[in-house]
């Protein structure tokens, strides 16, 4: 489907897309900066994906067309949490280019079903067509086509929604992705009990019914050891580490190998007004 005025160059971009349904694990990067100089660092960098924080990261719907394009052009697939179930901001975030929606806390399957729909173009959904704000180095996405149709990945992180999650995955979303956080709280557990403890039966449990419903679950790591543990869980897909904690991370071990004792360094002499 074409616009009038639309532009008749075909050597775009590819759009990347990213595939969840191949069993193979799929490492993220989270970011919560609003700067596309920072999507340059982590794109570079090899990241299965990224995903673009609009509920708690700092960058405005109005500013996520540019930070999903740094993605892009070193070929890495972009999800974007957007701030709730407004179809509107949906609508928007898809237009601009991203691969798929995270929707956030999702406890009933009437919700699941109509936030799937607004991912998919007419008949498999109800997305309106309009991709006006597009740049036009990518290609416009064409209504019917399967893989046209973004992802659409639907938070569990309450008691509610892991009570009605067999609704919730009746609308057939492409992946479920856990919110440890909010489901610990919500479910009066310690963190580490959900993530590390007893409490991870009741991630297992959900993550065996995503497979058996045909969903890939996912679930926010952000780091790699607790990734590596979701794994064996059978979750598939997961951020394991975030711009503002990789920043952290490595601000931490600089002063601490700065302020470490070890051998002094030498004096440095003393320069008079002519030295260079």
């Amino acid at each position: 489907m074409a616009l009038y005025g639309d532009s008749t160059v075909r050597n775009r971009l590819p759009s990347p897309r990213l595939v969840l349904d191949d069993g193979r694990p799929r490492f993220g990067a989270w970011s919560g900066f609003r700067d596309p100089a920072v999507v340059d660092v982590l794109a570079a960098e090899g990241f299965d994906w990224i995903c673009f924080d609009a509920q708690h990261g700092g960058a405005e719907v109005s500013e996520i067309k540019e930070l999903i394009e740094a993605a892009h052009a070193f070929s890495v697939p972009t999800m974007v949490r957007v701030p709730g179930h407004d179809l509107g901001t949906a609508t928007r975030v898809l237009d601009a280019g991203a691969g798929g929606l995270i929707f956030p806390t999702i406890d009933d399957g009437a919700t699941a079903a109509a936030l799937v729909a607004a991912c998919r173009f007419p008949p498999r959904g109800r997305r309106s067509f309009g991709p006006t704000r597009r740049s036009p180095r990518y290609p416009s996405p064409v209504p019917g086509n399967a893989e046209d149709d973004a992802l659409c990945l639907l938070m569990v992180e309450t008691a509610e929604g892991v009570a009605n999650l067999d609704a919730i995955l009746a609308a057939k979303p492409d992946g479920i992705f856990v919110g440890p956080f909010d489901l610990s709280l919500n479910l009066g557990l310690p963190f580490e009990d959900l993530t590390t403890g007893t409490g991870t039966a009741i991630l297992a449990d959900i993550a065996e019914r995503c497979h058996a419903a045909g969903v890939v679950p996912g679930i926010y790591a952000g780091e790699p050891l607790l990734a590596q543990r979701m794994l064996s869980l059978g979750f598939r897909f997961m951020p394991v580490a975030s711009d503002g904690g990789l920043l952290a991370g490595a601000a931490r071990d600089a002063v601490s190998a700065a302020r470490r004792p070890g051998k002094a360094a030498a004096p440095v002499a003393a320069r008079g007004p002519l030295d260079v």
